[in-house]
């Protein structure tokens, strides 16, 4: 909207402050100003102050403070063409005609124009809703979903009728033109000409901008049919990714808690909100964009966030895409993982409100929720597998701008990872406190290498019969499971119990990572000339020394893993399980001792 030169001057000289700031406020003379409680921040003594005769406002509690359209601006999350607009008209101040190019007044008439045929469709589905024959299973549907009369009011829920040209007709009646019905998105040019309405046998969900107007509609079918959700194509009012459903109602809310909650659908929105869950939004089930994190930034001081996106996998992918887009525009980001399998209207529904108030309590911040995902998402009990989690890790670590913070989750990492390799987690710090985004491929090879031990207890079973059959008996997963070797070990027991004949092809077969078939050549082609015998009885006796040096090994890395624990408990203040981490490590050291000693 552009505005004549002045004209901004002119609103602010002849606006009255504390008659536009009663309109969000209730404020109480005191002296020469006016007081009251803090719209943008939480507080039971007021501390927010407006001078009439300065026209400023200031809040001594949180800061915030300027002109009456800093005010709106703030209050708003408008721009300030808009604030002027808004103060203008709140004061009665007629907005002069101001002499723009054609283009200028096409993009204009055609804002205008949507808007009102906007208004006019959602005028018409709620009486198809609320009044008409058609709309009883609508009426059925929505009670069904637990929506309340009251809610179904605030939003302004209706229904599509299941016709072909029942809002077309409507709009049509009240003087639309066919330009405008094609330009609205409400209807759709039929291929042979004329047109049909977009959105039929659907229930109804108008979506606002910041203002409260109505820019765009959502439709949900009631029972069979696809598309679930129907949305308005974007036109010159409606831009998809830089709206979100709800924020006109809960902007208060989110401002007066300092932060939102971020949830898909409209009624994942609207029943925790109609509950009392009220700063909430819905990223109208679309990609988090960067447009719709900007336009939330606006109500936060210091802004937070709590992602509660539905627990399926596609919202579980959304969730980790919005991540990235959240700390960019520097939120605090928390993720809210829900303990069943339904979305936040469901649980609200089946729970109840305050299930779900509990539930906020225990949100975890993004780089947890990583961690976790990473961890389930890769086979952390071999050491592939554990570099592989921590890769994926990484670059979400690499994003946060406390070096401080990123090496000491570089810590917690390894521990809930249990690296006990002390080269493998002093290169995880490195790498996190340096902010880069995987581990050193030869540094983290170099903590792989084969042991001489696993080398050696490998090429005996390989190249002697006997003593793989002697062996296979003896050894437990727990010997090998967590050894670089271990699919090897797994792949030689395996054969051996079935009967496979043993050559590199079949044994190769039964390995997955291109690195475990590499170890295998040199491991068939060795010729024990280090045992100092080919005899069975020279040849076992190297193999249970090679079997007690990593069962050895086996208790030192129990060990470690022990007293990492007992760090992590000491830490929390977890007296009980202290005590029970340290009798469990006085029974592993006595297990180690009797090995050494036998």
């Amino acid at each position: 909207m552009r505005l004549p030169q002045g004209f901004a001057d002119d609103v602010k000289n002849q606006g009255d402050i504390v008659r536009v700031v009663s309109d969000y406020v209730s404020l109480k003379k005191r002296g020469a100003n006016y007081l009251a409680c803090c719209p943008f921040h939480s507080e039971k003594t007021p501390s927010f102050t407006v001078h009439a005769g300065k026209g400023l406002f200031k809040c001594f509690g949180c800061g915030a403070g300027g002109s009456i359209f800093d005010f709106i601006m703030r209050i708003e999350g408008c721009g300030f063409p808009e604030s002027v607009r808004i103060v203008a008209e709140k004061s009665g101040i007629p907005i002069p005609v101001v002499e723009e190019t054609e283009d200028h007044k096409k993009i204009a008439r055609a804002r205008e124009s949507i808007l009102r045929l906007n208004e006019w469709a959602a005028e018409f589905y709620q009486g198809q809703l609320n009044n008409s024959e058609d709309g009883a299973s609508a009426r059925d549907y929505v009670f069904s979903r637990g929506i309340k009369e009251d809610t179904t009011k605030l939003f302004r829920l209706g229904y599509a009728p299941d016709r072909w040209d029942a809002l077309t007709n409507h709009l049509k009646d009240r003087g639309a033109t066919t330009d405008e019905l094609h330009n609205s998105g409400l209807a759709v040019l039929k291929e042979s000409g004329g047109f049909y309405d977009r959105f039929r046998a659907r229930l109804i969900f108008p979506i606002t901008d910041p203002q409260g107007r109505v820019i765009a509609f959502g439709g949900r079918v009631m029972g069979e049919g696809e598309p679930k959700y129907l949305n308005s194509p974007e036109t010159t009012v409606y831009t998809k990714g830089r709206n979100l459903f709800g924020l006109v109602h809960s902007k208060s809310e989110i401002r007066n808690l300092g932060f939102a909650i971020l949830v898909e659908g409209y009624l994942d929105y609207i029943i925790p909100f109609q509950e009392g869950v009220q700063n909430i939004v819905a990223s109208l089930g679309t990609a988090l964009t960067d447009g719709q994190v900007r336009l939330l930034r606006r109500y936060m001081d210091q802004p937070q966030i709590v992602v509660n996106f539905d627990p399926d996998s596609a919202g579980q992918a959304a969730t980790m895409r919005s991540i990235d887009v959240l700390l960019a525009e520097g939120f605090k980001v928390n993720i809210l993982r829900m303990p069943t399998k339904q979305d936040p209207d469901a649980f609200v529904r089946a729970h109840g409100v305050e299930r779900f108030r509990e539930l906020l309590k225990t949100t975890q911040p993004y780089i947890d929720y990583i961690v976790e995902d990473s961890i389930a998402a890769h086979d952390i009990s071999r050491p592939t597998g554990k570099v592989a989690a921590i890769n994926a890790i990484l670059p979400h670590l690499a994003r946060m701008r406390d070096k401080v913070a990123r090496a000491d989750y570089a810590d917690q990492i390894a521990d809930r990872l249990r690296i006990d390799s002390h080269i493998v987690r002093e290169e995880l710090k490195r790498t996190a406190t340096n902010r880069q985004h995987s581990l050193d491929k030869k540094r983290v090879r170099t903590a792989e290498e084969l042991t001489v031990a696993e080398r050696q207890l490998l090429e005996l079973m390989l190249a002697n019969q006997e003593v793989r059959r002697a062996l296979v008996s003896a050894l437990s997963e727990d010997d090998y499971l967590e050894l670089a070797t271990g699919a090897v070990f797994a792949a030689v027991i395996g054969m051996e119990t079935q009967g496979v004949e043993f050559h590199f092809d079949n044994l190769a077969e039964r390995l997955e990572a291109e690195s475990e078939r590499e170890l295998l050549p040199a491991l068939l082609m060795s010729d024990l000339a280090w045992a100092g015998g080919d005899d069975f009885d020279t040849l076992f006796k190297k193999a249970t020394e090679a079997l007690s040096s990593l069962r050895r090994r086996r208790f030192e890395r129990m060990l470690d893993a022990i007293q990492i624990e007992i760090g992590q408990a000491e830490r929390e203040q977890n007296l009980e399980r202290v005590l029970t981490l340290y009798q469990q490590k006085t029974e592993l050291q006595k297990r180690r001792l009797a090995l050494s000693i036998a």
